[in-house]
């Protein structure tokens, strides 16, 4: 073993990426491995379709991540009421990104090449008030669910949520945007809030592994992309393996926009339990709307 081996044990993290996963490390709360997550929802007619098909093909889907392209201050607050009624009516925990951040205000840092690979933050003081105001009035609608794309501005959530200042329901995602790639990048964002990490996209089960071994929140893994800033990629056939690696973990399909692609998406979900049931039948797939899900909040 070397130096740097030690060093890595000495302050409790694994030395070696996990080469042999041979069983799922655990589950979510209703014993199950797996959920399904459909993300790229930009509208409140992509959002009925994805419920509608699921209806169609019987395949649950636990979590919807939506409205990204820019954010919940750009829908009026009339349709955040009826994205929150769509998920509630679908058993889905729906995960909403607000605005705004740095791809997405007056700045011009990011679309340099140095600033789009630091990630999209939010942008001085005023710019942090404004992100307060967009959560509390999606929270206002209904909705208990949010994506940070950066674990600065996850911690003051997270504190802003263990002192009641936002409902201690809300649960908070933690973008794969904001790069975590090893144990120790996922241990912090553990520790700063996230109640789900989404890692980049590209890392093998054995590195899933590794990184299962120092969190118990989900890992959110992309198994199909067709956007090119995701990597294009398509792991269906991994599915099974993904699971014994990093269980619980939720499967998210990125691929196409506009309501035929979020019709698509589920499609795709239902591909992926349909692979992982032939490849190891002994994995389960949640059924819906689990009791430990974060639903939307509305009043009738």
């Amino acid at each position: 073993m070397s130096r740097a081996h030690t060093l890595l044990e000495k302050y409790n993290l694994p030395s070696r990426d996990a080469w042999s996963p041979t069983a799922a490390p655990s589950t979510f709360p209703d014993g199950c491995h797996f959920r399904m997550e459909v993300s790229g929802v930009e509208s409140v007619a992509e959002l009925e379709a994805v419920v509608d098909e699921s209806r169609k093909r019987n395949i649950p889907i636990h979590r919807v991540i939506g409205i990204g392209a820019a954010g919940t201050h750009s829908l009026t607050f009339s349709e955040l009421k009826d994205l929150a009624r769509i998920a509630l009516d679908g058993k889905i925990e729906l995960i909403v990104i607000p605005g705004p951040r740095a791809n997405f205000d007056i700045g011009s840092h990011y679309h340099s090449s140095w600033g789009h690979a630091s990630g999209i933050r939010v942008r001085g003081a005023d710019q942090m008030a404004f992100l307060i105001e967009d959560v509390l009035r999606s929270v206002e609608a209904g909705l208990r669910g949010f994506l940070f794309y950066g674990e600065e501005v996850l911690q003051l959530f997270h504190q802003m949520r263990l002192q009641g200042d936002i409902p201690r329901n809300t649960v908070f995602k933690l973008s794969y945007t904001s790069g975590v790639s090893n144990p120790a990048g996922a241990r912090m964002a553990e520790s700063v809030g996230a109640d789900s990490i989404n890692p980049v996209s590209d890392l093998t089960p054995p590195m899933l592994a590794a990184i299962r071994s120092v969190v118990k929140v989900p890992l959110d893994i992309v198994t199909m992309a067709a956007e090119q800033n995701l990597g294009s990629i398509n792991r269906f056939w991994e599915g099974a393996e993904i699971i014994r690696a990093c269980a619980p973990c939720y499967f998210k399909q990125e691929f196409g926009p506009g309501v035929d692609g979020a019709r698509l998406k589920v499609k795709y979900n239902e591909i992926m339990k349909e692979l992982v049931g032939r490849l190891d039948p002994e994995l389960k797939m949640s059924g819906w709307g689990p009791a430990d899900l974060h639903l939307p909040e509305i009043q009738r």
